[in-house]
């Protein structure tokens, strides 16, 4: 089997389950319309993916996301390669992640469309990093990249705040909006804010992810609503 090394964009979006609409129809819909590479061929909890969407369509997709333990695993047309859909109410916090893997130009334009057609008030951040290096052997993409993708912001559903360092782009959610928007240049896209570059948020409101205590790993600051109490975190 043929393998050869590729930087894979990767898109992730965060959101509050107890404030989100159903993600299966979302997700299909904005594939559709922007990115149909995106509707998945495959679906499954567990390598091999079994299900298939010829077969079983919406129906079939929706019953199994409904079964998910944590997350459903989708396998989309090249040049998107996997995805992601956190399960709803799962989590042992709030926040769900759900992800794009795909061999793309982080400025796409149908990327943009499809990373903000996800969007809802109950999003709280959208990112575009790149795993550089990433080893795709047929149609499977594996890791680890040799340059990994931004961190993961949300272990255990629990909210850490926004990354130390800026990503290519991201779109910070509505409770975001009004903290950064003095801070960093942004223009006001779907409810939110949308950044492609420049100088980084302060320095409160990024995740301390070298901290070894992880009760000390979240931002000092951050919107209301995804504040927890220490004492609940872990």
């Amino acid at each position: 089997m043929t393998e050869r090394r590729l930087d894979v964009l990767v898109v992730r979006w965060y959101e509050r389950t107890d404030h989100s609409p159903e993600v299966v129809a979302r997700w299909l819909a904005a594939a559709r319309e922007h990115l149909p590479e995106a509707v998945p061929r495959r679906y499954g909890d567990t390598e091999p993916l079994r299900g298939r969407f010829d077969q079983a369509g919406e129906p079939g997709l929706a019953h199994a996301y409904a079964q998910a333990d944590t997350l459903l695993l989708l396998s989309g047309t090249p040049p998107v390669f996997h995805a992601s859909l956190a399960a709803a109410g799962r989590f042992r916090g709030p926040v769900g992640v759900h992800s794009l893997q795909a061999e793309l130009d982080p400025a796409d334009e149908r990327v943009r469309r499809f990373a903000l057609a996800l969007t809802h008030p109950g999003t709280i951040y959208v990112s575009a990093s790149i795993a550089g290096g990433m080893v795709l052997a047929g149609r499977t993409l594996y890791g680890p990249p040799e340059n990994p993708e931004e961190p993961y912001l949300a272990p255990q559903g629990n909210w850490l705040g926004l990354p130390p360092s800026p990503p290519i782009w991201c779109w910070f959610g509505p409770g975001y909006a009004r903290l950064v928007a003095r801070h960093v240049t942004t223009e006001p896209v779907a409810a939110g804010r949308w950044f492609t570059g420049g100088p980084w948020v302060p320095e409160p409101l990024r995740a301390r992810l070298d901290e070894v205590d992880p009760a000390r790993r979240p931002a000092p600051r951050m919107p209301r609503e995804q504040r927890r109490s220490p004492l609940r975190f872990w």
